[in-house]
């Protein structure tokens, strides 16, 4: 908080020159700022959650668990991987996928998405989210939320590759590539994965 005030030209003590008898400390401009993007992020959060239960509902019904693959198989015919993190973490990949994705790649991609719940990567999303739509005029909060989303998924990659080839994850991506998936989840594939095939392939730097 003190960082934030120095950075925006002040002291800690200063006051803010607001006409009329008001007297208002400074500090209490980036304590708004904070407050806002805490509200905006238990909304984000509650909000993603909702949409998760909905869809867990679905899969209920309409899904089968797989024992071997540790999975909730769904009957259809897009290729699509995806898993529905929070408190009930649930990996689900279609019919479609289970038909174009060899065993190995089929792993790689379970263990991408297992990445994300062990990683949390809702909460970093849903932050990323509450800072972008609390200040949804800012460039800086509409690129970090697109950027967020961007290098969680390379996290996840980054996790897979431990235990699997670049050759095989990316194979998988590419058969990926045109999954969608529901609000609140994480996929495999997806628009970015363009992006993160040519970081896969490319030479590889820390």
């Amino acid at each position: 908080m003190s960082g934030l005030v120095h950075l925006c030209g002040l002291s800690w003590h200063a006051r803010l020159p607001v006409p009329g008898p008001l007297d208002i400390p400074a500090a209490v401009l980036p304590l708004l700022v904070a407050l806002l993007t805490l509200a905006r992020f238990g909304h984000e959060v509650l909000r993603a959650r909702r949409a998760r239960s909905r869809h867990l509902g679905v899969l209920a019904l309409v899904g089968r668990r797989s024992a071997g693959l540790r999975a909730t198989v769904l009957d259809h015919e897009l290729p699509a991987v995806y898993c529905l993190p929070g408190r009930c973490p649930r990996v689900v990949v279609s019919t479609g996928a289970l038909r174009v994705l060899s065993s190995a790649q089929l792993d790689a991609v379970l263990d991408h998405e297992r990445a994300h719940i062990a990683g949390r990567h809702h909460l970093t999303l849903a932050a990323a989210e509450a800072f972008a739509r609390a200040f949804r005029w800012l460039p800086l909060a509409r690129a970090a939320r697109e950027q967020t989303a961007m290098l969680l998924e390379m996290a996840a990659d980054d996790r897979a590759l431990r235990r699997h080839p670049r050759e095989t994850l990316a194979a998988a991506l590419y058969e990926m590539a045109a999954s969608r998936t529901p609000r609140g989840a994480f996929a495999a594939g997806g628009p970015g994965a363009l992006v993160r095939l040519h970081r896969m392939l490319g030479p590889h730097r820390r």
